[in-house]
C-alpha cells in the first residue's frame, strides 16, 4: 500500500480562505453570505426603525412563532372569586367575541406572512444584483488592466 505525504492542515484551510475571499471580491456569494447579509441588514432596519431587537431573532426563526395568532389564551392577574368569575365570562363571552375577529386575524396573519416572504425574496433579489454589479465592475477593472 502507498504512503501519502502528511497534508499540511493550516495550508490547505489557508488556501480555502483564500478561494473562497477571492470569490467574494469577484462577487460570488455563497448561501451563508446571503443569510448573514439578509440578517444584518434585517437587524439594522430593525435598529433604525427602533423596534424590539429581539423581533429580528423571532423573524429569523424557522418558525412563524412573530405572526399574529388566533388562539389566544383567557387569563387574568386577578385571584380568588373575582378572577374566576371574570375568566367564567371570557370563556362564555369568547365564542361570539371570536366570530368577529378570527377572520380579520387570520388574514392580517396571511398578509403578514406574504409581506415577510415578499421582503425577504426582495432582499436576496438585492443582494444578488448587488454581487452581479460587483463582478461586472470587477470584470471591468481587469479588462482596463489588460487594454
Amino acid at each position: 500500500m502507498k504512503a501519502y505525504p502528511p497534508v499540511d492542515v493550516t495550508t490547505v484551510v489557508a488556501s480555502i480562505r483564500d478561494e473562497i475571499d477571492r470569490r467574494r471580491a469577484a462577487g460570488d456569494l455563497t448561501v451563508e453570505d446571503v443569510e448573514w447579509l439578509l440578517e444584518r441588514r434585517l437587524k439594522d432596519s430593525i435598529a433604525k426603525a427602533r423596534i424590539d431587537p429581539s423581533l429580528a431573532a423571532r423573524l429569523l426563526h424557522e418558525s412563524h412563532d412573530w405572526n399574529t395568532d388566533t388562539g389566544y389564551a383567557i387569563r387574568t392577574k386577578r385571584t380568588g372569586l373575582a378572577a374566576a368569575v371574570i375568566r367564567a365570562a371570557k370563556v362564555a363571552a369568547r365564542p361570539f367575541v371570536r366570530l368577529y375577529t378570527d377572520h380579520i386575524l387570520n388574514r392580517q396573519s396571511q398578509i403578514n406572512l406574504a409581506v415577510w416572504h415578499i421582503l425577504l425574496d426582495s432582499v436576496e433579489r438585492n443582494v444578488a444584483l448587488e454581487m452581479e454589479v460587483k463582478r461586472l465592475r470587477k470584470e471591468v477593472d481587469d479588462l482596463k488592466e489588460r487594454g
